[in-house]
């Protein structure tokens, strides 16, 4: 009987404290679970990126985005950027008062370097993206005509509208930013440093970029559904390699060889990022 009450009593004890947990996460949202209904970020593919560059036409806009793509600097840094601000030298860019009112360094790719100091040598004024007057451009301006080329690009892509009746696209100028983010993760790049290259203050809000790359999903998938038949595209992603094993296997004669190797080397050197 006495063993009883006492668990009636601990029973009572722990749906209190149930309640009273329940309690704090309806005052206290922030406490609660994540928010599953977010929505992943839309990136550009690299056919994409070629589509939307070779049809810029201003200059500016091009280093404007160009910088953007590889620095993955937000709209507003792009636009805040000084020359003094570059360190050519070390390859880096500082990132003075973005988001948040916080200073960062951001690396500048070597791929990246001698086309931003022959532009910094060619402009003028003390901004790498002056207007017209010599001053920094406008946020809208830039954002307006990198619309403009997304049209162009046939990817001005409607989706939904706000509450507000304002249309919103597919992808924007901000997207540049996300496939930096998203091209890093799938290189091997670590999420912290990620976290740090885009100024975030939690690494939980770089961690979405981890659902937006599909890599490895993609490269466990294809391998659990290739057959035996096809050991040599197991054994390596870099599509050389595959290449080299194929000739040793007798796969595709010397010829083949030197005219495939010419092409993806060709291909290679065409890529975006350095």
């Amino acid at each position: 009987m006495v063993l009883k009450k006492k668990k009636d009593k601990d029973s009572k004890t722990l749906l209190n404290s149930i309640d009273r947990v329940v309690d704090i996460l309806k005052d206290n949202p922030q406490y609660g679970r994540p928010n599953n209904a977010r929505k992943l970020p839309n990136v550009f593919n690299k056919k994409q990126l070629a589509k939307l560059f070779s049809e810029f036409e201003e200059v500016n806009v091009f280093m404007g985005s160009l910088i953007a793509l590889f620095c993955g600097l937000r709209i507003s840094e792009v636009c805040k950027l000084k020359k003094q601000d570059i360190d050519f030298e070390g390859k880096k860019v500082k990132i003075v008062q973005g988001k948040g009112s916080k200073d960062r360094y951001v690396m500048i790719p070597a791929s990246l370097k001698p086309v931003l100091e022959k532009w910094s040598r060619l402009t003028h004024g003390d901004y790498l993206i002056p207007s017209i007057s010599e001053r920094r451009v406008s946020e809208n301006y830039l954002s307006c005509k990198f619309r403009g080329y997304l049209k162009k690009a046939k990817l001005l892509i409607q989706t939904e509208k706000t509450s507000h009746g304002q249309q919103r696209h597919l992808y924007s100028f901000h997207t540049l930013r996300h496939t930096y983010a998203t091209y890093l993760l799938e290189r091997g790049v670590d999420l912290y440093y990620i976290q740090r290259s885009l100024g975030h203050s939690d690494i939980y809000t770089t961690q979405i970029y981890a659902y937006v790359s599909q890599k490895d999903l993609k490269q466990k998938i294809g391998m659990a559904f290739k057959s035996s038949k096809r050991k040599t595209e197991m054994v390596s992603d870099d599509p050389i390699n595959i290449l080299k094993i194929r000739f040793a296997n007798g796969e595709i004669n010397q010829e083949e060889f030197a005219d495939k190797l010419e092409v993806l080397n060709n291909l290679q050197k065409s890529t975006l990022f350095g």
